[in-house]
């Protein structure tokens, strides 16, 4: 959140008015249960490859969705590739390339965010500030700004009415006001044509537009229509109302090999683990929540690494090699509280992007950047 703020968009604030904040405090707070499916594992099966063809994969992927016609979206990492995403067919056989450089409809600076809803794609552009709505065809249907200051978040998330939830953080007011804020919000609620209906998930500022705890949040949607916030650094679940801005609940899990409010990243070091933190939140269609998360290994000290004498200084004296840590989805039943599935995932040595409900991308770069997707499926639930 140390990003210079965008000169461009000064005027701009100064028009926007802000709803009044919403969502002050849990009505109720779930600790969850570590009560464990004695008979219940995830099964984890190699399914069809996306790439190998030198062009539909442009290295790593930031961002992957499977459509409801069984089609995938990559959009990517690289900056080569910003302005497009890359939509698969559902055997990986095909491709086509959407988007371009450019300011005009269809235009991207940089996709990173690619959502369906209904027969609609919803294209969030993070560096014009700008959601696109494509129909089946990929043609533009209709474009809404997003008022964001440094539109740098973790989720997205389309309601089913059609508005769009997303997590950056921004204090409400004025650019004067924002800039002097000793407050902004992590979750923004926007209706169809952008304007800003609900501010939730408040954090106090230590100094201008810079949160005293980590704003960022994975977002999904519940069957009732009620939005799902998973915090980065915190094994933390907020459930709001969407329609009124209103925290309804809190889930909180329990576990000592969780430190609360832990950076998500910081350097190596001999006597330093690396950092435990989550990594991804999807509902399945039986109302499961799926948490991927990672946390050191337990041999992680054996895996530390000195850097090249090379390497960029700010690099350190020491990394942690492969293995350092390890992958974990947890499956949770909300409705009772429980966890009742804890995995380790071992996908041929590494563990992978989760990116929807029963499904894991493994990246290779090997020879050809590709994705091996696997299939996730959760077996032995009475």
């Amino acid at each position: 959140m140390n990003q210079p703020l965008p000169t461009a968009l000064l005027p701009f604030l100064s028009l926007l008015a802000f709803p009044a904040p919403t969502g002050t405090g849990p009505q109720e707070v779930t600790v969850l249960t570590e009560d464990l499916c004695a008979s219940c594992t995830i099964e984890i099966t190699p399914d069809v490859v996306l790439g190998a063809d030198g062009e539909s994969v442009i290295g790593s992927a930031w961002d992957i969705r499977r459509l409801s016609d069984g089609r995938f979206t990559m959009a990517f990492q690289n900056i080569s590739a910003w302005a497009e995403f890359t939509v698969f067919s559902a055997d990986g056989s095909d491709f086509r390339r959407v988007g371009r450089e450019g300011e005009g409809p269809g235009e991207y600076a940089h996709v990173v965010w690619v959502r369906e809803h209904g027969e609609e794609l919803y294209v969030f552009d993070n560096q014009r500030r700008r959601m696109t709505v494509l129909d089946a065809g990929f043609e533009v249907a209709r474009t809404m700004p997003v008022p964001c200051l440094v539109c740098n978040g973790f989720g997205m998330a389309v309601l089913p009415g059609g508005a769009v939830a997303l997590n950056y953080f921004m204090p409400r007011g004025s650019r004067e006001e924002a800039f002097s804020a000793d407050a902004g919000f992590a979750l923004h609620i926007l209706a169809p044509d952008g304007e800003p209906l609900h501010l939730l998930d408040e954090i106090p500022t230590k100094s201008p537009l810079t949160p005293t705890e980590d704003p960022h949040r994975f977002l999904d949607i519940a069957a009732d229509g009620s939005l799902l916030s998973l915090h980065l650094t915190s094994y933390r679940i907020d459930r709001w109302d969407p329609a009124t801005g209103e925290l309804l609940q809190t889930f909180k899990r329990a576990a000592d090999w969780f430190p609360d409010g832990q950076s998500y990243s910081h350097p190596a070091a001999p006597g330093r683990p690396p950092a435990t933190g989550t990594r991804a939140m999807h509902l399945d269609e039986s109302g499961r929540l799926w948490v991927h998360l990672s946390r050191p290994a337990p041999d992680w000290g054996n895996r530390l690494e000195r850097t090249p004498p090379d390497a960029h200084p700010e690099w350190g004296p020491w990394k942690y090699g492969p293995g350092s840590s390890e992958g974990v989805i947890e499956v949770l039943d909300l409705e009772s509280g429980r966890v009742l599935v804890s995995q380790v995932l071992d996908l041929d040595g590494d563990w992978g992007q989760f990116f929807a409900p029963g499904w894991m991308a493994v990246y290779d770069e090997e020879a050809i950047p590709q994705y091996r997707m696997w299939r996730m499926k959760l077996v032995g639930l009475d």
